[in-house]
């Protein structure tokens, strides 16, 4: 490990709310890149500012310009940059601001009735400021299999609902192991998102700023970056297949004429 990182880096600990902490990583890999020369550096940047800024923000635009800037001071020292994403991100609240949210727990609650199922925001986490735990994808737990395609009626008949699975066409829509997977999955259309009862979710850590969040298929796209070109083999697989993020590691070590 690293001792002393923020003495290492030269930098205070940045908030975790803010463009500040994006920039301490690629900082941290710069400083690590010239002085160490590790064979492999994954840095792990925040999406705080992509919840927060729209693109074409004059924030949005600063951060990436920032971002830009350190990426290239990474290639010039002699790294491959290779850059992609976990999801894309989206609008989700109405014309005056509030989110478009189905506080699903809550309706399957009154139909059909507490205690038959229990509805799961995989979005949860501790830093509520970037989404009030709030997203386009959720997984319900039944208590009664039996039950299974009663909720699936009643769900698929939502407004705002853009598609129910089952568990076993969940996961092999969405590329998952099928015992990671609930009875049914639900995803959101392109302005809305799915919670689970209103009184879980705290969105006061907004701070008044329009929600922007992820998980629905629409979000789905992401960057696939590398700064060399690709060698034949690899250009041929890019061109035959729809990559994937995860394969941004494969491409990066064996697929380039670097």
């Amino acid at each position: 490990g690293i001792e002393n990182v923020l003495e290492f880096v030269g930098q205070p600990l940045p908030d975790m709310y803010s463009a500040e902490l994006s920039l301490f990583v690629l900082d941290a890999g710069i400083k690590l890149l010239e002085e160490q020369k590790p064979d492999l550096l994954y840095l792990s940047l925040t999406d705080f500012i992509q919840h927060a800024h729209a693109p074409g923000s004059e924030e949005a635009n600063d951060f990436y310009i920032e971002m830009d800037r350190r990426f290239g001071i990474l290639q010039d020292l002699g790294a491959l940059v290779a850059l992609t994403a976990d999801h894309g991100m989206g609008d989700k609240s109405d014309e005056n601001g509030e989110p478009n949210v189905i506080w699903l727990q809550d309706i399957l609650d009154q139909n059909p009735g507490a205690g038959t199922c229990r509805v799961i925001c995989p979005i949860t986490d501790a830093f509520v400021g970037h989404h009030g735990a709030l997203g386009g994808f959720v997984r319900i737990y039944l208590e009664k299999k039996d039950d299974r395609n009663k909720v699936y009626e009643i769900v698929q008949g939502i407004e705002g609902v853009e598609k129910v699975w089952t568990a076993e066409n969940a996961a092999k829509e969405l590329e998952q192991p099928l015992d990671r997977e609930g009875d049914l999955a639900v995803v959101a259309d392109k302005r809305t998102v799915i919670g689970g009862s209103e009184k879980d979710h705290d969105l006061s850590a907004l701070k008044g700023k329009r929600l922007r969040t992820h998980g629905s298929l629409h979000e789905a796209s992401v960057p696939f970056i590398l700064s060399e070109p690709l060698n034949d083999k690899y250009s041929n697989r890019a061109k035959d297949n729809t990559l994937r993020s995860r394969e941004i590691f494969e491409y990066a070590l064996n697929g380039t004429v670097a």
